[in-house]
């Protein structure tokens, strides 16, 4: 180890606002490349320890470090992280060090409510040890005390005092909500129940701190169903917290711009004195890299797990992304769960069965009624002999306790179809099933509505005269599907005469999964615009396939091969940016003579100002006077 280098290389601090896959509770992860070989751990550790007695006896502001005594076998940084929080009173947090055995990687999960501590200590250890390291390269050691002591002090400063930090572990251990305000300021519990308290206070139960909390997670259909579910709450009377994949709301007024469905945005409502019931979205990455930021939730909502970004951060299989969908089922009263998904079902079995709730599309009354013996609930859907949906039925205790008409039930733009009676019955089944009491059922399923004001990018539909604009995300076969049927309707209730669709993807995807996007265009679209993203190009994700320009190419070669195979001609244009596209249209719209449907098709829901511009083309859209 040369003089003067670091023992670790590419540091990253990374922070997580509550439980995920591979850890609990909140938790800071230390993510690096340890630089020295693993025989030379020991040798490290060790040079560190008399480096830092050395050090405690040349000055008296670094006197703590004398009695700190990382533990032998242990590796380095996470020893001398771990022993300087235990030094300022820090109670035992759970804590995890994962080593790659060949390349040298390394993570250290702590489970500590302070990352601000985490950081510090951090620097501290890191100090210590590249003089470690020094001195082991026999090279001549120096150091400047004073900024290793100013690290020390600014770590104390950064952690509230022993007692409060043991009573926050109460907190904790009991499932509450809390953070610490600084001082000896604490907000204990949820939204509008939550308190301030000042030093060190009675144990607060958790329950009697906490606010509803309804989560809906799966592959296909989540916003759709917090929106409803969020509307059918809303009638009880409770101001409504709501977090979804295009922003977040208190009482129907907008918080957040953007994808807001982590832990992160999940938190923040929940610290939000005026919100009285959370509705929260999860997605698979919010999971993965915020984490759940609460120890119990009243309804999990889970609609289906497909086969959608397998592949990706380590979900190599439908039942890995099953189970990670599952973390929010697991803090949950009461899950619910769809009949009709074998994942859904596979992950029931695991729970107590008076713990599910269940809902299915397809399921006859027989079935419904043996599996409302055993579950919380079932909700089904009769039907007339032609297939169509006339109500829904409500099982409990082995008989049926309601039936809900679906006439006039159309909320999605005029539309039930099958993919958004799917998403209803999640929807009524956590409504009906939990917490918050409501009535009045057949008058809040007729007001349900999904539309451009509320629904944007889930295929959203703005008229203009004899054009109508769609907005879509899908991206996924499963969500390509649901969109076609839409489309579909659409073209059939509007009587459309042409189809233009608006394409861009993503750097991030591999080139098949456009392709595929490109072949279901073809069956429903006239003429393709495909149009590029120079920014996808840069982000962390983005595959090396991929050069600015190639994307928007890729999905015309496509669409041309497609006409090839299948003996026709129909017109593909590539433009480098929306702004091309725009102008393109304004041209192409004014000197059409037919009834047209444009599908503007742009899946990232994290560009929320190219989103907003997409929108503003549309809304400006001229309107037929009256």
């Amino acid at each position: 180890m040369a003089s003067g280098t670091s023992p670790y290389e590419q540091l990253m601090l990374r922070n997580y606002c509550g439980s995920t896959p591979d850890f609990p509770g909140a938790r800071v992860s230390i993510e690096c490349r340890a630089a020295y070989p693993a025989a030379q751990r020991e040798r490290l550790l060790a040079a560190s320890r008399q480096l830092a007695e050395r050090l405690a006896g040349a000055h008296p502001g670094l006197a703590q470090l004398a009695w700190i005594r990382p533990e032998a076998g242990e590796e380095p940084l996470a020893a001398w992280v771990s022993a300087l929080l235990s030094a300022c009173g820090l109670p035992d947090y759970p804590r995890a060090v994962v080593a790659g055995p060949e390349d040298g990687t390394l993570r250290i999960d702590y489970g500590i409510p302070y990352p601000d501590a985490v950081r510090l200590a951090t620097d501290v250890a890191l100090q210590l040890l590249r003089l470690a390291a020094d001195a082991m390269a026999g090279g001549g050691v120096r150091v400047k005390l004073a900024p290793l002591q100013e690290a020390l002090q600014a770590l104390r400063r950064t952690l509230p005092s022993p007692e409060l930090m043991a009573w926050h572990a109460r907190l904790g251990e009991g499932g509450a909500l809390w953070q610490w305000l600084g001082g000896d300021r604490t907000r204990v519990g949820m939204g509008a129940r939550q308190r301030i308290c000042v030093g060190v206070e009675a144990p607060d139960t958790a329950a009697a701190r906490e606010i509803p909390i309804y989560t809906v997670t799966g592959s296909v259909g989540k916003t759709t169903t917090v929106r409803l579910l969020g509307q059918l709450l809303a009638s009880s009377g409770r101001r409504i917290g709501l977090a979804a994949s295009d922003g977040a709301w208190v009482g129907g007024e907008r918080r957040l711009d953007g994808d807001c469905i982590g832990g992160v945005s999940a938190l923040a409502l929940l610290r939000d004195p005026a919100v009285e019931v959370a509705v929260l979205e999860q997605g698979r990455g919010g999971l993965l890299r915020q984490g759940i930021p609460y120890a119990r939730s009243d309804v999990a909502v889970l609609l289906n797990v497909r086969e959608v970004h397998i592949g990706l951060d380590g979900i190599d299989s439908i039942e890995q992304m099953a189970d990670l969908k599952a973390l929010g089922l697991a803090c949950a009263r009461l899950a619910v769960l769809n009949l009709d998904d074998a994942q859904c079902l596979r992950l029931g079995e695991a729970r107590p069965e008076d713990t599910c709730v269940w809902f299915s599309r397809v399921a006859g009354d027989a079935e419904l009624l043996e599996r409302s013996r055993r579950a919380a609930g079932v909700v089904g859907v009769v039907r007339d002999p032609a297939g169509d949906p006339l109500s829904l039925s409500i099982w409990r205790n082995g008989r049926q306790v309601a039936a809900m008409s679906l006439q006039g039930v159309a909320p999605y733009h005029g539309f039930l179809g099958e993919k958004t009676l799917e998403e209803l019955l999640a929807a009524v089944s956590a409504a009906w099933f939990g917490p918050l009491p409501l009535a009045g059922w057949d008058e809040r399923l007729a007001a349900l509505r999904l539309d451009s004001e509320n629904h944007l990018f889930r295929s959203s539909l703005h008229r203009a005269g004899d054009i109508c604009f769609v907005l879509d995300k899908a991206a996924e076969s499963a969500s390509l599907e649901s969109l076609g049927e839409v489309l579909r309707a659409i073209v059939r209730r509007e009587r459309v005469d042409r189809v233009i669709g608006v394409m861009t993807r993503a750097a991030g995807e591999h080139p098949d999964r456009h392709r595929e996007s490109v072949a279901w265009a073809h069956g429903l679209i006239d003429e393709l615009l495909c149009f590029d993203r120079p920014d996808t190009y840069t982000t962390k994700v983005a595959l090396p396939c991929y050069a600015p320009g190639s994307i928007p190419g890729l999905l015309a070669e496509e669409w041309c091969r497609l006409n090839a195979e299948r003996g026709e001609a129909k017109p593909v244009e590539v433009f480098p940016d929306w702004d091309a596209v725009q102008a393109y249209l304004q041209q192409r719209l004014t000197q059409r003579d037919e009834r047209c449907l444009v599908l503007i098709n742009q899946p990232s829901t994290n560009v929320f100002e190219l989103n907003r511009r997409i929108v503003d083309f549309v809304l400006a859209w001229p309107r037929p006077a009256g």
